[in-house]
């Protein structure tokens, strides 16, 4: 996991682009909110995004939204179901979550997908936390960017 990192740095446009929106959506304020974020703005990197709900009297983790690009890398969807109902998830992704609500800050984290039938793929993820008071962290809204191996072509 790396929060020191500039939008230079990330590795694509798709990711460039959804820290450029978070960016602007947070303006002067230490925290963008939810109610920042209009879809309509962001149509081409919606299937990139995925947004965690963080219930704090409970310290769980709801699967709010998951895009399109996820439910494809993992085969299947877990939009609606809590982190600790997946127990291969939660053990790699809890500490991310918990660190995202405690230092209110994004990262950038590179590694394999090992939860997944297809832990072949590499992928990056982008944590960037959501406030509805400004102040506590209520979402964790997460840019994807998966790297599908090439699809074999064959010459007739």
């Amino acid at each position: 996991m790396n929060d020191h990192f500039s939008i230079d740095d990330l590795p694509n446009s798709v990711l460039r682009d959804i820290y450029s929106y978070w960016l602007s959506m947070k303006g002067e304020r230490p925290l963008p909110s939810r109610a920042d974020l209009n879809p309509a703005d962001i149509v081409r990197l919606l299937p990139h995004i995925s947004l965690i709900d963080v219930e704090k009297d409970s310290g769980r983790y709801k699967m709010r939204l998951i895009g399109t690009e996820t439910v494809k890398a993992m085969g299947m969807d877990i939009t609606g179901k809590y982190l600790d109902e997946l127990p291969l998830v939660e053990g790699l992704l809890k500490e991310n979550y918990q660190w995202l609500v405690a230092e209110k800050r994004p990262y950038i984290n590179f590694a394999k997908l090992r939860w997944s039938k297809k832990s072949y793929l590499d992928y990056y993820a982008l944590g960037l936390p959501l406030s509805s008071n400004g102040t506590d962290v209520d979402i964790l809204m997460f840019g994807m960017f998966y790297q599908f191996p090439q699809e074999a072509r064959t010459v007739f």
